[in-house]
């Protein structure tokens, strides 16, 4: 796994990150004190031209280009853009987190070549019964004229790209979102208040953060204390987040009939084995994990996450697909359960 790292560009408060890589500080140190030690760069727009009846003819679109830096010292090409796109450089994202937050920073970095920024910082842990549920504030920043600006509140510590996709995919997820957690405010490059926005919304967002963080304590705890030792219960429960498939239509071509059945028995022995999987981890195999929803959730969680076997690299999966819709499934459906109980 690559941690995609732009050189050594990247700072964690007092815990290291898996990949080893940057700098761990024990100091906490404004966003522009850690910038400060990377090399800088800026990104500028250059007119792009074609050539047309045997010369060089600007045309309407510019390339989106980053400086040289002594660990890199060439020029690269980010992408195109119009003549709208508004660039906020690194070092303004950085003044702005500072002068609106307020707070040290637990990660920033850069990604691939620079295209990429990220700084999170911390909000107050949300307590459930003896867990700790770890939140951070993080702002997403790119320059490929594709992905503008983003500010979100997760629970994924951010260090390389793998966990700034993780922590994109979370901030989109109605489990998220249904907690008060999730994307909050998204930038566009062309916008000539693209500066303004961000500062206001960085100064909103830590804000209220003790407010929302609160509400989302009361949401897991409802979980930690709602009993979960009923057979049927649990049963019924497991049903919704891992139902059988839809049973054969009758008006269906007799002669697709014993493969579309083939395929209904493969996907219910799935389904089955998904519920058996998470049944052995709640009642007993699992890590910590006692009889109550909040149990039940980190049950799916856990299995999604580390049980399901693959003979793909699950990466994509929990990040962006199935697993990861499974345990938004599972939190709604539990949700769901506690609130109508």
């Amino acid at each position: 796994m690559s941690a995609n790292l732009f050189g050594e560009r990247f700072y964690g408060l007092r815990t290291p990150a898996w990949h080893n890589m940057g700098i761990v500080s024990s100091r906490e140190e404004t966003a522009k004190e850690v910038f400060q030690r990377f090399n800088n760069y800026h990104i500028e727009k250059r007119v792009k031209s074609i050539f047309l009846n045997g010369e060089h003819t600007e045309i309407d679109e510019f390339a989106l280009v980053r400086s040289p830096v002594p660990d890199d010292n060439m020029e690269r090409v980010f992408g195109s853009c119009t003549s709208q796109y508004n660039i906020l450089q690194p070092l303004d994202i950085v003044e702005i987190y500072d002068a609106n937050v307020k707070q040290p920073v637990e990660t920033l970095g850069m990604l691939g070549k620079g295209e990429k920024l990220f700084i999170t910082w911390t909000l107050p842990e949300i307590k459930v019964i003896e867990d700790i549920v770890k939140t951070y504030g993080f702002v997403a920043v790119g320059y490929d004229a594709k992905f503008g600006a983003t500010l979100s509140l997760i629970t994924t510590r951010v260090v390389c790209e793998n966990t700034w996709n993780m922590a994109i995919r979370e901030s989109e997820s109605e489990s998220a979102k249904a907690s008060g957690r999730g994307k909050v405010w998204t930038g566009r490059h062309n916008s000539s208040n693209l500066a303004r926005d961000l500062g206001i919304w960085l100064e909103h967002v830590n804000d209220r953060a003790m407010g929302t963080l609160t509400g989302l304590q009361e949401q897991f705890v409802q979980m930690a204390r709602a009993p979960m030792k009923d057979t049927d219960e649990l049963v019924n429960l497991l049903f919704k987040i891992y139902p059988d498939p839809k049973p054969m239509p009758e008006d269906y071509p007799a002669k697709l009939k014993d493969e579309k059945m083939a395929k209904i028995e493969g996907e219910k022995l799935s389904a089955s084995n998904d519920r058996v999987n998470v049944v052995e981890l709640f009642m007993g195999a699992g890590t910590a994990i006692d009889a109550t929803a909040w149990g039940l959730f980190n049950s799916v969680t856990e299995y999604e996450n580390w049980g399901r076997t693959t003979r793909r690299s699950p990466d994509n999966s929990i990040l962006l697909g199935d697993r990861s819709k499974q345990m938004d499934l599972a939190y709604a459906v539990i949700s769901n359960h506690i609130a109508n109980k």
